[in-house]
């Protein structure tokens, strides 16, 4: 079965390509999924993070961690998603899946983020005030209201 991303999953991925750009960047990574989400103040992740971080030092404190080239990319069109990116959506439409939902939004992306060991997000949003299980409960709880 296939899984449409709802509007707001498919703006926030608009978003994560343009500070992709904006950074200089070749391709869309994980960081910048959350760049996109943040970047996009809506949806049941961003009403999360709004919750549970200083959602106004988030931004900048995720810029200042990426690396920034001087050089706007040469691609046209969309950037291509980095391996642990693609992984990231890929995971979240299983997510999307095994809770029998038609779509996937913005939450199951984040809740793969966040499960992402290895990654500077977890880190980052706790320096910028989460409590990262009570941030997993809500994006879990917010399943009960979906976005479009």
């Amino acid at each position: 079965m296939r899984l449409d991303f709802t509007e707001t999953l498919s703006a926030a991925l608009i978003h994560a390509d343009e500070q992709a750009r904006e950074l200089g960047q070749e391709f869309v990574g994980t960081e910048h999924l959350l760049l996109g989400i943040v970047a996009g103040k809506a949806g049941d992740a961003y009403r999360a993070l709004e919750a549970e971080t200083n959602i106004e030092q988030l931004l900048p404190a995720l810029k200042k961690v990426l690396p920034k080239d001087s050089e706007p990319p040469l691609i046209t069109g969309r950037l291509p998603l980095s391996p642990k990116a693609q992984r990231a959506i890929n995971t979240a439409i299983s997510l999307a899946q095994a809770a029998s939902l038609p779509s996937v939004s913005t939450r199951f992306v984040l809740l793969t983020l966040l499960a992402d060991r290895e990654s500077v997000i977890g880190p980052l949003l706790a320096e910028n005030g989460a409590d990262l299980e009570e941030l997993r409960g809500l994006l879990k709880r917010s399943g009960e209201i979906h976005e479009k």
